[in-house]
């Protein structure tokens, strides 16, 4: 199961109990999954329809800061942190009797609480204030309206993108498969040189702030022109006699086999439609992904652009592939 799929079926579950559970069930899921997404602003609103009154400032400091997908940003005063302080503290404000202007600071569950508690004491006949009353009672339901229509949207507008996430995903994982089979079956030992370059990349991101992560960059990315080169060598291995067109072949000069591989792939595999649209391009981006990953090697690399290197060659390796398997006037392209 993929994460979105994970994450869509815990956002259809809350979803179809919402009307069921009690709010602060609710919240807690939507609280759960904004943690999930990285949507730090909306974990934190919602952790405060829960958090009681009171407590160590500090650890309630820290409470919040576990919710966020970035800690650093605590107390910069913009963050993301301090936007849902600010909505909360606007959701919840109204003005005294006494003209001061004060904040509703009871969860959920003690809101619930001190409106059984009033109900209570009514139906025993205690006297009560029926203004104050009254005034309290608006003011607490608006306050449950107001985190009930919020989480309500909250669900709705995941449910909605992580639908569109999980068809996105389905389909890449399908392309993947096939990539992955065709590796298997060809060069095998470009997987094991993918996952190298996972490592590399995962090492990388999970590198401390004072360490420079060049190095774990620049093997990536060098593991990335090896691909790059022996997925060449697959399909149209080095050539002692030099192409019709003057292009030397040996073992050095891939891109130009590359170019050989695809103008021979249009002349026995012309009449396929899909022939063309797999060609169109290919040799293009191939240089682009080549010169980057070449020039990577001798230079810091920014962990998006090594990113980008690692998935564009997957990419590119699969479309190659792909050509290479689709039946043609010739037995193989590569002969």
């Amino acid at each position: 199961m993929t994460s979105s799929d994970h994450i869509l079926g815990l956002v259809r579950q809350a979803l179809d109990e919402f009307d069921d559970k009690p709010l602060d069930v609710s919240v807690r899921r939507a609280v759960r999954i904004a943690n999930l997404v990285g949507d730090t602003r909306h974990a934190i609103r919602l952790s405060l329809e829960l958090r009681p009154q009171g407590g160590d400032r500090q650890t309630n400091g820290e409470i919040s800061r576990m919710l966020m997908a970035d800690p650093s940003s605590w107390g910069s005063g913009t963050g993301p942190a301090e936007e849902a302080l600010k909505q909360y503290m606007n959701d919840r404000a109204f003005k005294a009797d006494d003209g001061q202007d004060r904040v509703v600071a009871h969860s959920l569950t003690e809101i619930e609480f001190w409106d059984e508690e009033l109900r209570d004491l009514k139906a025993d006949g205690e006297r009560i204030d029926y203004r104050s009353d009254l005034a309290s009672r608006e003011r607490t339901a608006r306050i449950v309206a107001k985190t009930r229509h919020l989480t309500f949207a909250l669900l709705c507008s995941w449910e909605r993108r992580f639908g569109y996430t999980s068809i996105n995903e389905s389909i890449f994982a399908g392309y993947r498969t096939k990539v992955d089979r065709l590796l298997s079956d060809g060069v095998p030992e470009l997987l094991q040189q993918f996952n190298a370059v996972y490592r590399r990349l995962q090492e990388a991101a999970e590198t401390s702030p004072d360490r420079d992560a060049a190095e774990e960059l620049s093997q990536a990315i060098t593991t990335c022109r090896r691909i790059l080169k022996n997925v060449v060598d697959y399909v149209l291995p080095p050539q002692d006699q030099p192409a019709a067109t003057g292009h030397i072949l040996d073992d050095a000069r891939h891109r130009n086999r590359l170019f050989e591989f695809t103008k021979r792939a249009v002349e026995s595999k012309s009449s396929n439609k899909l022939t063309d649209a797999m060609i169109a391009g290919l040799y293009d981006r191939f240089v682009a992904v080549d010169t980057m990953t070449n020039k990577g090697v001798h230079a810091a690399v920014a962990f998006e652009t090594a990113n980008l290197c690692a998935l564009n060659t997957y990419i590119i390796c699969g479309e190659i592939l792909s050509l290479h398997a689709l039946p043609g006037d010739a037995t193989h392209v590569a002969n």
